[in-house]
């Protein structure tokens, strides 16, 4: 029910994309007053709303079809199911708002502060609501409570803290216009058929896994999924703090190729380490997480499920600065082109191989789909908005992190068959010292001094 919760907000997610970075475009822009950012994030909101009372009240009234048609469990009641569903609908909703004024936060330069706000929100949700289910009542119930509690004071957080940055840059505030411009309606509208199309496309696997398989078979599908994300997980917030530089240097083209340039070999470096650790040690990946709870016979599919799924989110990690160039442009168009290919070729090939093959063959659409994607953008950012060197820009990016990153961690898989220390140690090694070394060599390549770190940070301003 909990990988559930999370494919509702993954599916839901479309309706934010377009006014969170519509939000993060118009507050980066040096030339816009505070009276008319304020005004903007005011609309904005009001619409933002009303789009979240009707996603909560569309799921509200769906939860009884959802239990019965959807969703297959053999321990959990159909009115139990609805009841959860409800809930999971108030607190999917709240989290979406607080995308908003997580963007607002971003784009008016307070990337730190809102990522602090965001670490202790995740501490809270994810973290403290453990010794709540142990002390208090390990149940459904509490947790989901929990969660709408978490989002509500989250929410309430980034909105005092955005409203008072503004006021600190025009303590009178007040709004010049309540309509929408036009060119941000347009941009949103794009943006937001983009994002129906890309959760479509990213919850694709786990809409149809939730329906073919039962709930535990899709709770293990998951797992597997949760741990395959980490990449974009934490590749996603280090890309947004480039976006709104991509904004701003709009028209500069050289600072465009700079920061362009040093965000992707930033992600490149932290996405490529995680990843390999995770195709060599996902086993022993899973018994950490979630060890307890994974029947014995269930480890080695669950395994090879892991390694296929991080592949594709390999690529679909590599593909957000490129993703967030476009966005900064106002240039959806390519990303709808590229969504429509792959819900109409990538979602019947998902359920073919589903209901063929079982739930080992899932991710070989998504590696299919992703890889696909990666191509394209990659051919559509360097014809048109990057003038970096590709050959250059791929050396860099992929091809010597990637084989420094998958021969470190080769050399420790064979290092831990001969050696069985503390499986943490090792991760931690292998990571550590894949990043290091990738920063080393780059710094050879590029005749820095080899211990040089800060040009890592030191983005055009």
């Amino acid at each position: 029910m909990i990988g559930f919760y999370t494919l509702i907000l993954g599916i839901i997610s479309f309706a934010d994309s377009g006014m969170s970075s519509a939000v993060i475009k118009e507050f980066s822009q040096d030339g816009h007053s505070p009276s008319y950012k304020y005004s903007i994030f005011r609309s904005i909101e009001n619409l933002y709303l009303i789009v979240c009372v009707f996603i909560m009240t569309v799921l509200a009234f769906g939860s009884d079809f959802i239990a019965g048609k959807w969703l297959n469990s053999n321990t959990i009641e159909i009115g139990t199911l609805s009841y959860y569903i409800s809930l999971i609908g108030i607190g999917t909703t709240l989290q979406l708002l607080s995308s908003l004024y997580f963007g607002a936060l971003f784009g008016l330069g307070e990337q730190v502060k809102a990522n602090f706000y965001q670490i202790i929100w995740n501490i809270f949700r994810a973290g403290i609501v453990i010794p709540v289910l142990i002390f208090y009542k390990p149940t459904l119930e509490v947790y989901f409570l929990w969660q709408i509690g978490c989002n509500l004071l989250y929410l309430a957080v980034l909105r005092m803290g955005s409203i008072s940055i503004l006021k600190s840059l025009a303590p009178d505030l007040k709004r010049s216009f309540k309509k929408i411009p036009e060119n941000i309606l347009k941009y949103i509208g794009g943006m937001v058929f983009i994002a129906i199309i890309s959760a479509v496309n990213i919850q694709a696997d786990k809409i149809i896994t939730s329906s073919i398989f039962s709930l535990k078979t899709f709770g293990y599908y998951n797992l597997a999924s949760l741990i395959s994300q980490i990449p974009v997980i934490l590749g996603t917030p280090l890309v947004m703090f480039a976006f709104p530089l991509f904004s701003k240097f709009s028209s500069d083209q050289k600072n465009t190729d700079i920061t362009f340039d040093k965000i992707a070999f930033l992600l490149s470096i932290i996405i490529f380490p995680i990843s390999f650790l995770i195709i060599f040690f996902p086993e022993e990946i899973l018994k950490l997480w979630n060890g307890k709870n994974i029947e014995s016979e269930m480890f080695a599919p669950l395994a090879g499920v892991t390694r296929l799924l991080i592949t594709g989110s390999v690529f679909l990690a590599l593909q957000l600065p490129l993703f967030y160039i476009l966005l900064s442009k106002g240039k959806t168009k390519y990303t709808i082109y590229q969504g429509v290919i792959q819900v109409v070729l990538g979602i019947p090939l998902l359920y073919f191989c589903a209901k063929t093959y079982g739930l080992g063959a899932v991710p070989f659409p998504w590696i299919l789909i992703n890889f696909g994607s990666y191509v394209f953008l990659l051919f559509i950012v360097f014809k048109n908005f990057i003038k970096i060197n590709f050959l250059y820009y791929f050396k860099r990016t992929f091809i010597i992190p990637f084989f420094i990153s998958l021969s470190i961690s080769f050399l420790f898989y064979l290092l831990h068959k001969i050696i069985h220390v503390n499986i943490i140690l090792y991760l931690a090694l292998i990571g550590s010292i894949s990043l290091l070394m990738n920063i080393v060599v780059d710094n050879i390549l590029n005749k820095r001094y080899f211990k040089e770190y800060k040009h890592l940070y030191n983005f055009p301003r």
